[in-house]
């Protein structure tokens, strides 16, 4: 945590504004914390921001993943380990953290009959914030900051696609 709290503190005036734009969309409000977290740790995995995995995880734990869970991200609906809700979550914020975005009509209507314009307005902002703050991280360096020391951590996607293996250790 010290490392991008260094970085970020050279420019006070970027740093406020970005405390107070994550402070308003991090805020449960149409989607619940525990979607929020879901949905920013997958994008995590997919910009591989290890930062953002670090911290996403121990996030998503924290409002009730399992480790089995964050190990099975890359594989949900595979695993059969969420629910239709968090699978509708992790496919939006996977097709909307890749390069070119791959979101379609028929998922935005999914997550319109599910959450309303509201919640899926909610949803697709706080993936689009994962993007901007996990490509900053990735860019200027940033590591893991040790959030899910010693305990499981979600793996990025590519690595899960090439079947490397998965440790029960963080990626710090």
């Amino acid at each position: 945590m010290v490392e991008s709290a260094l970085i970020y503190a050279n420019h006070p005036r970027l740093l406020m504004a970005f405390n107070r734009y994550n402070t308003a969309a991090e805020k449960p409000d149409k989607i619940s914390a525990h979607l929020k977290n879901l949905a920013v740790l997958k994008a995590a995995t997919l910009i591989e921001c290890e930062f953002c995995m670090d911290i996403g995880s121990e996030y998503a734990r924290a409002t009730g993943c399992s480790d089995e869970q964050l190990l099975a991200l890359p594989h949900a609906r595979e695993s059969g380990l969420f629910s239709d809700e968090e699978l509708l979550v992790i496919e939006l914020a996977a097709a909307a953290s890749r390069t070119p975005p791959t979101v379609d009509d028929q998922l935005i209507a999914a997550a319109r009959a599910r959450f309303g314009d509201k919640g899926t307005f909610e949803l697709c902002n706080i993936i689009a914030w994962e993007n901007a703050r996990a490509r900053l991280n990735a860019a200027l360096g940033i590591g893991a900051g040790g959030f899910s020391e010693n305990r499981v951590c979600a793996i990025p996607e590519r690595a899960a696609r090439a079947g490397d293996a998965v440790q029960a250790a963080p990626i710090a």
